[in-house]
């Protein structure tokens, strides 16, 4: 295992990050001032929602584990835990999106007088920031108390003594054994919280930004339909993580196939599931054919917009379903690695497909230069602090009781 502080990548590379992400932002500064506004905006807000939603989908990926009492993914845990170190970059994204809402929100100019009691600005910021302190509060909480034991565990033993920010999580260090209990009880208590808390704050992000984009559309499975592709975009990149740890990060005797197996279970079952879900809203509106539901879909299944629509099926269900069912694909790290990347950008261009069409107004498909430096920008701001995190934290659980190597699983000989 990589010690505690030793880069995870290239200084270059996370050069590259942080001007990734400076680019991004003077591309979308020169899109509200000299550029298209509009296509500035809903290039934000995409990858807000992409990007902020994958952020929270690792934290909650760790909270099932924990609630679930797991053992399979246990070495898998801090790296998706690590997802929480976007948390407050995205939380500034939501502060820039809500600073700007009078400019692109449409229902601040057209207001539908039914629901101006939910559409109005105050109480969209309200709202909105008070439910995100809420979940980030309790996300963060969460992972600095998984985080402890471990780090202390390495400054007690005298390995790696703690500095910086690992020096004040463990403020208070009361021995390893009394701390290792504490953690696992403050754990299980938070787990909970968050499940329920992510469920209530993302259905609010899915209704205020993108269903209230078209403010005449309802549905009241949009909440659950947002909230569970962003766990189908976590396990996608938790694929991608499992196997680039098994050899960057030196984790290959807590990293095995069967972990990859069951990580490309998941992936599968959250394809189908994100798929049963888009199934259920699109019957109900179909039958239904009330002209206040049909114009959302419609909308997006003609003209310029039906390739994109297509390409989503095909990238998130179709192709994911059909190789998936190979039970080698799963344990074959290459495999693994590039379904799970086109499962990820399908889920990208998803986003887009939601929110776009509602603000774009223009001729064709605005995916253009800008959007592309945008979505690097952001990229590069999650790869910074991702890496960051993982640097300056250990990358394994080093003090849960549940870590057992690769080779403890029970599957294990039979997927060998």
């Amino acid at each position: 295992m990589i010690p505690v502080g030793t880069p995870i990548v290239s200084d270059r590379t996370r050069r590259r990050c942080l001007g990734a992400g400076l680019v991004g932002g003077v591309a979308f500064l020169y899109g509200l001032v000299l550029g298209d506004s509009t296509r500035a905006w809903q290039s934000l807000l995409v990858n807000f929602l992409f990007f902020g939603g994958l952020a929270q989908a690792g934290v909650v990926i760790s909270a099932i584990m924990q609630v679930t009492s797991s053992r399979w993914g246990r070495a898998l845990k801090r790296t998706s835990e690590a997802t929480s170190a976007f948390l407050p970059i995205s939380f500034v994204l939501l502060l820039v999106l809500l600073a700007g809402a009078p400019s692109w929100m449409p229902w601040v100019h057209e207001p539908v007088e039914s629901k101006q009691a939910w559409l109005n600005i105050p109480f969209l910021v309200i709202r909105q920031v008070l439910a995100a302190l809420l979940l980030g509060g309790l996300s963060l909480l969460y992972v600095r108390h998984s985080l402890r034991p471990d780090i202390g565990q390495l400054d007690e033993s005298g390995e790696h003594p703690a500095v910086g920010a690992s020096q004040r999580v463990i403020a208070g260090w009361r021995g390893l054994a009394e701390e290792r209990d504490a953690s696992q009880r403050a754990q299980d208590r938070l787990a909970p919280a968050i499940l329920i808390a992510y469920g209530w704050v993302f259905t609010l992000v899915a209704f205020d930004f993108f269903m209230s984009l078209d403010a005449r559309w309802f549905s009241t499975l949009a909440g659950g339909f947002y909230f569970i592709g962003n766990l189908f975009i976590g396990f996608a990149f938790l694929a991608v993580i499992a196997v680039w740890s098994r050899e960057r990060l030196q984790l290959t005797e807590y990293i095995g196939s069967h972990q990859l197996h069951d990580v490309g279970k998941l992936l599968f079952g959250f394809c189908i599931l994100w798929a049963y879900l888009f199934w259920s809203q699109y019957l109900v509106i179909w039958y239904g054919d009330l002209a206040e539901e049909t114009e959302f879909i419609y909308h997006r299944m003609h003209g310029a917009w039906a390739p994109v629509a297509w390409t989503v099926f095909a990238m998130a269900f179709v192709i994911p379903f059909v190789v998936l069912l190979s039970r080698g694909v799963k344990t074959n790290p290459r495999g693994l690695t590039t379904i799970a990347l086109v499962s990820f950008a399908g889920m990208w261009l998803e986003r887009f497909i939601l929110v776009s069409p509602s603000l774009w107004h223009g001729a064709g498909v605005p995916l253009g230069l800008i959007e592309v430096l945008v979505t690097l920008g952001t990229a590069g701001l999650f790869g910074w602090s991702y890496t960051t995190f993982l640097q300056t934290f250990p990358v394994l659980p080093l003090a849960d009781p549940r870590l057992a190597p690769a080779s403890a699983h029970p599957m294990a000989r039979d997927l060998h």
